[in-house]
């Protein structure tokens, strides 16, 4: 009697696929981590105040007003975009990363949201 169940076989590491436009599957034996993902490709649009999701996206000169880019650390392509009034939020791995780049002091941390001055009365 034969068993239901198959034995994995370890990969190598240096056994790798990048596969951003395409539906192509990976050799039999490697693999489909994120495989089954579908890019979203946006060309030559314009965003105006609107919030963005980045993961999984393609952007291809694409300007950004005014809007909310949300990151949390999934594949994203980005070329030739401009952005202009917009506001980053990380997410997930992309902002533990941002947190070891700002303890390292290799990124800034955010700058305090402005506090409303009460007026100062003398009595």
């Amino acid at each position: 009697m034969e068993s239901e169940t198959q034995r994995l076989q370890p990969l190598e590491s240096s056994v790798s696929f990048s596969l951003p436009f395409s539906n192509q599957r990976p050799p039999h034996g490697v693999a489909r981590q994120r495989m089954d993902v579908i890019m979203n490709r946006h060309e030559s649009k314009i965003f105006e105040n609107q919030h963005l999701v980045l993961d999984d996206g393609v952007f291809i000169n694409c300007t950004f007003k005014n809007c909310s880019l949300e990151y949390s650390g999934g594949d994203v392509y980005v070329q030739n975009c401009q952005g202009e009034g917009c506001q980053l939020v990380w997410r997930g791995a992309a902002q533990r990363t941002v947190f070891l780049l700002q303890g390292l002091g290799l990124m800034a941390p955010p700058a305090p949201p402005p506090t409303a001055a009460s007026p100062s009365r003398v009595q």
